[in-house]
């Protein structure tokens, strides 16, 4: 699943905006709307209902919401546990 794509989800939910979202993550509009799509296809759902004006969640995507929320939480975390970026972590315990 792709996380950038969940991240997209989550903001575009809480902002009900999906151009801001993606901006604020530093995609492109056209990019941000196929993130979105993909990730609707791949879950089988529609997440946000969609106009030329608006957005809204749509009940299955505010079902959604608190499992993508948890797997963000559990991705941070975790990338936490492995020091935020060390490409070796395991080189840095034997030193």
């Amino acid at each position: 699943m792709d996380t950038d794509a969940l991240r997209l989800f989550v903001a575009a939910a809480e902002r009900l905006n999906i151009t801001a979202a993606g901006r604020d993550l530093g995609f492109a509009p056209a990019m941000s709307s196929n993130r979105l799509a993909k990730l609707e296809r791949d879950l089988g759902t529609e997440l946000l209902h969609r106009t030329t004006r608006k957005i809204s969640i749509s009940q299955e995507g505010e079902a959604f919401l608190p499992y993508a929320r948890e797997i963000l939480a559990q991705i941070d975390a975790g990338r936490a546990a492995l020091g935020e970026g060390n490409l070796n972590p395991s080189a840095t315990r034997f030193c």
